[in-house]
């Protein structure tokens, strides 16, 4: 079974120190339907739909740094980064995070 997979930090502090590894309430059988999930968008800014319901559902407390779909028991991972159009955000900069949920 896949899962999505969110690694996100607490906005306006330290990344290293408040990121947490959030699981999302959804399983799928193949990477192809875990993909679909995480990729769809359906807003005009070009946001992932999942990640805006993270956020939202987080008060806007957490940015992600990473998100995925991912297998336990085979290891089989597929992730994304955010593209930050308007630079990154300053507690991001000169930081390099570990590319793995």
């Amino acid at each position: 079974m896949f899962k999505i997979l969110i690694l996100a930090y607490l906005i306006g502090q330290n990344p290293v120190d408040t990121q947490k590894t959030f699981v999302l309430n959804y399983k799928f059988e193949t990477i192809e339907e875990c993909k679909q999930k995480l990729l769809f968008k359906t807003r005009d800014n070009n946001t992932y739909d999942v990640l805006y319901d993270f956020i939202v559902s987080n008060d806007f407390r957490y940015d992600w740094l990473v998100a995925g779909c991912k297998n336990d028991d085979t290891g089989q991972e597929f992730i994304i980064e955010p593209s930050y159009p308007k630079g990154k955000p300053d507690e991001l900069k000169g930081i390099i995070l570990d590319k793995k949920i």
